[in-house]
C-alpha cells in the first residue's frame, strides 16, 4: 500500500508541477470530422470517438511527457464536453483497453486523469472519471494496493454523484441523538448548503465568512436557503455545544466522511430540497461569489 501510494504521490507532484500551456505543436495528430457531421455535438462525438486513433500506446509516457500529456487531455476534455455523455465515457473506456498494451502507461494516463478529473475541479468530473477508474478496476493485472484506491474513490464518488440522492449518512444533532441526514427537514429550503468543517483554523474562519455573509444570511431568513454545518472533527460534544451560537443554522457531526466525496476542508456540497447533489467540493469564496452576484 505504501508503495503504490508513493508512486501515485510522485506522479501527482509532477503533474502538478507542469503547467498546461498551449502548444503549437500537439502531441499527436487529432481527428477531424467529416463533413457529414453537421451538428455542433455530432461533430464532437467523432472526435470524441477517435480523439485517440494517432496515438502510439506502446511509446512510453514519461515524466518529461507529462506537460504535453496532461496539455492533451485538456483537448480532449474540451471536446468531450460538447459530445454526448455516453460517447465520452465510451471513448473512455476504449482509450483504457487499448492502453493495457503498456502498463506504465495505462497508469501514467490513470495518474493525470486522477488528477485533472479528481483533484481540480471539471465539470466532467464523475461520469468521466467514474469510466477511467472503472476501467483500472476491472483490469486483471492491477496490483491490490491500486485497486482498492480506485474502488474506494468509485464508492465515495457514487456516494456523492453529482445528478444523485446523497448518501443517507448518519450523524449526530445538537441534542445528542443519533440521526441521519435525510431526517433533518429542509422545510421550505430550496437550496441546502451542507458545510463540510474540521478542527483547523481554516475552519473556524470559514464559519466566521459564512456566518456573517449578508447574502447567506438574506436567504436564510427568507427560508429559500439551509445550512446545516457538518462537523467531521475529533470533538463532537465540544462542537454541537456551540450550537446557540448559529441560531439559524443545524450544526450536526458525522464519523462517516470517508464515505463521501469531499476532498477538502471547509468545503460545501450543495443540495436541492430532494437531496440531490448540486455541486459538491465547492469553497467558501465560491459560496460568497454565488450568492452575492
Amino acid at each position: 500500500m505504501k508503495k503504490f501510494f508513493a508512486l501515485l504521490s510522485l506522479l501527482l507532484l509532477s503533474l502538478a508541477a507542469t503547467k498546461a500551456s498551449a502548444q503549437s505543436k500537439t502531441m499527436f495528430e487529432y481527428p477531424v470530422a467529416p463533413d457529414t457531421c453537421t451538428s455542433l455535438e455530432s461533430r464532437c462525438n467523432y472526435s470524441t470517438t477517435h480523439f485517440w486513433d494517432n496515438f502510439d500506446f506502446h511509446k512510453p509516457l514519461t515524466a518529461e511527457t507529462d506537460s504535453a500529456l496532461q496539455s492533451t487531455f485538456v483537448d480532449y476534455f474540451q471536446i468531450m464536453s460538447s459530445a454526448n455523455k455516453n460517447v465520452g465515457q465510451s471513448s473512455v473506456r476504449l482509450l483504457m483497453n487499448k492502453a493495457q498494451a503498456n502498463q506504465s502507461n495505462f497508469m501514467r494516463l490513470m495518474a493525470t486523469a486522477e488528477y485533472m478529473l479528481y483533484y481540480t475541479p471539471q465539470p466532467l468530473i464523475d461520469d468521466v472519471y467514474l469510466a477511467f477508474l472503472q476501467s483500472a478496476v476491472e483490469a486483471s493485472w492491477m496490483k491490490k494496493d491500486a485497486r482498492n484506491h480506485y474502488q474506494e474513490q468509485i464508492r465515495t464518488i457514487n456516494n456523492t454523484k453529482l445528478g444523485n440522492e446523497i448518501y443517507n449518512f448518519s450523524i449526530t444533532d445538537a441534542t445528542g441523538a443519533k440521526r441521519k441526514l435525510y431526517d433533518v427537514p429542509v422545510d421550505s429550503a430550496e437550496i441546502v448548503l451542507l458545510f463540510f468543517t474540521g478542527d483547523g483554523v481554516e475552519s473556524s474562519l470559514a464559519r466566521t465568512r459564512i456566518d456573517t455573509d449578508l447574502g447567506v444570511n438574506e436567504l436564510v431568513k427568507q427560508g429559500y436557503t439551509k445550512v446545516i454545518n457538518v462537523y467531521v472533527g475529533d470533538k463532537p460534544k465540544q462542537f454541537l455545544a456551540e450550537a446557540s451560537q448559529y441560531p439559524n443554522w443545524t450544526l450536526v457531526a458525522t464519523s462517516e466522511y470517508k464515505n463521501l466525496d469531499v476532498r477538502i476542508l471547509p468545503s460545501f456540497v450543495v443540495l436541492d430540497n430532494a437531496h440531490r447533489v448540486m455541486n459538491k467540493n465547492q469553497y467558501v469564496d465560491d459560496i460568497k461569489k454565488a450568492f452575492n452576484p
